[in-house]
Parts: structure tokens; C-alpha cells; sequence
């Protein structure tokens, strides 16, 4: 079921933006690093909005910001990947979150091409490769959707990098 005619409760208020940070600090999330080339050019960016969403077909989704020059570059690539930190990645997260160039953000990383042609990162606890499925415009940010064409990742459970309260976090700590 797909429907976009909601109506019976669009004349309630949104709540203001302070107050949705403030809550949304209180869910800890796993950190990723989204990766695409286009063009011979490498994007990536640090993306805390990824999730699962189907098994079968294996399809997994992050929102990205619409002003953001990787939505652009997911789009006309078609192809994208996640790469899930470990808790010892914090200086990686913080280099791919600020507005560095492409060649700075890779600068000195090992890098390899996945099944897709998206970039693939060495040493991260996972990694999914995909080519994109679907978009979704939803506010100021675009859902995208991609089909799993290569998953990897560590043969046992990692410590994973995680962010809560505008900090970096690991499992056990506070």
C-alpha cells in the first residue's frame, strides 16, 4: 500500500525544531560513512539516518540531505555504499562529516571499487554495497533506497561506533 493523502490530521502543528533536537538526542544511533563516485570523482559523507529495510530483495536506506552534492551524486551514479565504524573510527566520522573535498576525505585511505563502482573503504566493521532502487523527496532530505548487490563485514561482532547526545559513545560507556 503506497498512499500520500493523509488529511485528518495535517491541522495539528509540527513540533518546533528545538524541541525534536533535543528528543532526538536521546536515541543513540550507529555512525556510517555513504560513499559514491561519479564522474571519476569519490563523495562520501558521515550519515546517522540508515536502516534495513527488506530482506527480500535485500534493500537498505539512508536519508541524505537534499542540498547535499552526494544526493546529486548517488542519483547519477546510481550506486552508493555504507560503511558501518568501529568505535575507533571517530577521527574518520568527524573528517567525512565536515566539508572537505573528496580528494581530502580519501586522502591516505585504502579504497577499492565495489560490484557496484561505489568506493569501498577498507577496515570498517560492515560494508553494503548497492545500487540505488528508489528516492524520496521527504522535507529537506532524500530517502534512498538501495538494492544490496554485496554485503561484508567482520566474521565477529565488533565494537560499533555510536553517536548519542551530540558525542561519541561505545557499547558499555556513558
Amino acid at each position: 500500500m503506497h498512499r500520500l493523502d493523509f488529511k485528518k490530521r495535517r491541522d495539528l502543528p509540527s513540533a518546533p525544531p528545538n524541541d525534536l533536537r533535543q528528543a532526538l538526542r536521546q536515541f543513540a544511533s550507529g555512525v556510517t560513512i555513504v560513499t559514491a563516485e561519479c564522474e571519476g570523482e569519490q563523495y562520501g559523507i558521515t550519515v546517522s539516518a540508515f536502516s534495513s529495510i527488506s530482506l527480500d530483495p535485500p534493500i537498505i536506506m539512508v536519508s541524505i540531505n537534499s542540498a547535499s552534492q552526494l544526493a546529486d551524486m548517488i542519483a547519477r551514479s546510481e550506486h552508493f555504499a555504507v560503511h558501518i565504524l568501529s568505535a575507533g573510527q571517530e577521527e574518520l566520522s568527524a573528517r567525512f562529516a565536515n566539508s572537505a573535498t573528496g580528494s581530502e576525505k580519501y586522502r591516505e585511505l585504502q579504497v577499492t571499487p565495489g560490484r557496484s563502482g561505489a568506493p569501498m573503504l577498507e577496515g570498517m566493521l560492515a560494508v553494503f554495497d548497492c545500487v540505488l532502487d528508489q528516492t524520496l523527496l521527504v522535507g529537506t532530505h532524500t530517502l534512498m533506497f538501495g538494492r544490496v548487490v554485496h554485503a561484508t563485514s567482520l566474521p565477529e561482532p565488533g565494537d560499533p561506533l555510536l553517536y548519542y547526545h551530540r558525542a561519541y559513545r561505545r557499547i558499555g560507556t556513558s
